[in-house]
């Protein structure tokens, strides 16, 4: 495959010019070099320099809005010092077209910019996020990847086995990719391969700008560790201190599964730093609590719940999608009100699993809204969007 490996060939390739551009402010758009409409949004942060390497993260949009890409990212740039560049033109699609535009961001960012090919990052929303971790895999050239809520391609080809990029996972609990997510995780883990998983209170979107600060926090740690990066003693404390605080204020707040969360990320990122016997018995007095374990077996019943109802309205969905005139809209009206019933019930578990599996619905929907649907298949898609959202005006 000639395209994105092309991206070997330009590490250690000759800076053609370095460009002049204001520091601290999006500028969209910049035309890529030698194509006539592709461009892409880019922030130089404040401490940037044109004589020295800077890292760089190229950020995958999944609907090729620039600008929007990079807003979440512009606190991490401007702490670490990274170059933010967000294609306008890739977005969910065919993967080898977005890896023929790619291959042209990279060829002008390479050119253009003083970077060092030890500090590549690349990050990505929802199919985004999966075409970073095929670029990552792919290449084996990567530091790191932020994969915001979703998690590979379905190609083997694009999943990693033992590429040596670490991995940050970043996911609300609402969003409808959860469980894969924390799938993802497990995944990884079994693979030994250096990753953690971060879950925000959200549902499918961009993750907020704090979050995704905690995630390059977490990889400029690993970076130190491989050698690609020195971060004083100082920092590497102060990053401790700051993940602590955090777990501790998510114990005490009741927010039991996001504080193990931490402590667990805490013991594998820091271990090999300091002698971290107070956290294990915090992870040890946590998991003692009977509302930890009452909220771990909340989760998986509703992971499980989640799993059987996915499947029947994707199964249905698929029939009634191949044959839209013999829809059974009374199906749909009772298999939509017993989530709603679900909904009702005191379990914020499984409120959140409603509000994934209606979300999951949507999207099938929504990527099958397309100009090949014939007129009665957009006339089921609008009628379900209603039937989904009833008051959003979704369709």
């Amino acid at each position: 495959m000639k395209n994105i490996l092309f991206l070997v060939a330009l590490l250690g390739s000759t800076l053609l010019m370095a460009q002049s551009y204001d520091t601290a402010r999006v500028i969209d758009s910049i035309l890529v070099s030698n194509t006539k409409d592709e461009t892409f949004a880019l922030y130089l942060p404040a401490s940037y320099d044109s004589t020295k390497l800077s890292s760089v993260v190229f950020i995958f949009e999944p609907m090729a809005r620039g600008s929007i890409g990079i807003a979440p990212f512009i606190k991490a740039s401007e702490k670490f010092g990274h170059i933010l560049i967000c294609s306008n033109n890739t977005k969910n699609g065919p993967y080898d077209q977005n890896f023929d535009i790619t291959d042209r961001i990279f060829n002008h960012v390479f050119s253009h910019f003083n970077i060092s090919e030890n500090q590549i990052y690349l990050a990505g929303f929802s199919g985004g996020s999966r075409l970073a971790s095929a670029i990552a895999t792919l290449t084996n050239k990567i530091e790191g990847v932020v994969a915001c809520g979703a998690g590979f391609s379905s190609l083997s080809s694009h999943i990693p086995s033992n590429q040596n990029y670490s991995y940050v996972g970043v996911v609300g609990d609402r969003d409808m990719n959860y469980a894969e997510m924390v799938s993802v995780r497990g995944y990884l883990e079994e693979k030994k391969l250096t990753n953690t998983l971060i879950t925000f209170e959200g549902s499918h979107r961009w993750p907020p700008s704090e979050t995704i600060l905690s995630a390059f926090d977490w990889l400029a740690v690993h970076a130190h560790k491989k050698g690609q990066l020195v971060l004083g003693e100082n920092k590497i404390k102060k990053s401790y201190q700051k993940n602590y605080l955090a777990a501790k204020k998510m114990e005490n707040d009741g927010n039991l599964l996001s504080a193990n969360e931490n402590y667990e990320r805490i013991l594998s990122t820091f271990s090999s730093f300091y002698t971290l016997d107070s956290v294990v018995n915090d992870v040890a007095q946590l998991h003692k609590k009977k509302a930890y374990k009452n909220a771990i077996k909340a989760l998986e019943s509703a992971f499980k719940k989640e799993a059987e109802l996915s499947k029947n309205f994707n199964n249905q969905f698929n029939k009634d999608f191949l044959m839209p005139t013999k829809i059974d809209y009374g199906w749909w009206k009772k298999e939509l009100g017993k989530l709603n019933k679900i909904n009702a019930a005191p379990s914020i578990e499984m409120h959140k699993m409603v509000e994934r599996v209606k979300f999951k619905i949507y999207a099938n929907a929504y990527s099958n809204n397309n100009p090949i649907a014939t007129k009665e298949q957009k006339e089921f898609l609008s009628s379900l969007f209603k039937l989904i959202y009833p008051d959003s005006g979704m369709n």
